[in-house]
């Protein structure tokens, strides 16, 4: 067998192999409801990180097209 088609089937044959199971994942429905202020809080965050520098490139927009 050829030294490439060795290492590709060991490196297959390890990635294949089922690994421990992980612990502490939980599945269904939260055990305490997320509050309004939680909620609230993480869209603001997310809005503001996400739109965030798009808003600060268009408000300086004539800035940057200036020329120094």
């Amino acid at each position: 067998m050829p030294l490439a088609a060795h290492l590709a089937r060991s490196l297959l044959r390890s990635a294949a192999r089922p690994g421990p199971a992980r612990r502490g994942l939980i599945s269904g429905p939260p055990q305490q409801p997320v509050g309004l202020g939680e909620s609230l809080v993480g869209f603001v965050a997310m809005f503001v990180s996400c739109l965030g520098p798009a808003a600060w490139v268009l408000a300086h927009l004539e800035d940057y097209k200036t020329r120094e």
